[in-house]
């Protein structure tokens, strides 16, 4: 599984978590973690080349 989609996840699941009570560091933590998964997708696309051709 790729790492973005483990630490959206994570994320999720610790926001879930710090919403049912379990205090607000798990709202922050998980907020923090899945931000950091969007951005890893976003800089991943961003680095693709359009039609697969290798530049010199």
């Amino acid at each position: 599984m790729a790492l973005w989609l483990v630490l959206i996840i994570a994320g999720l699941v610790l926001l879930v978590l710090g919403l049912a009570g379990l205090g607000p560091f798990f709202i922050y933590v998980g907020l923090i973690v899945a931000v950091i998964g969007v951005v890893l997708v976003v800089v991943g696309r961003g680095n693709r080349n359009v039609g697969g051709g290798r530049r010199l």
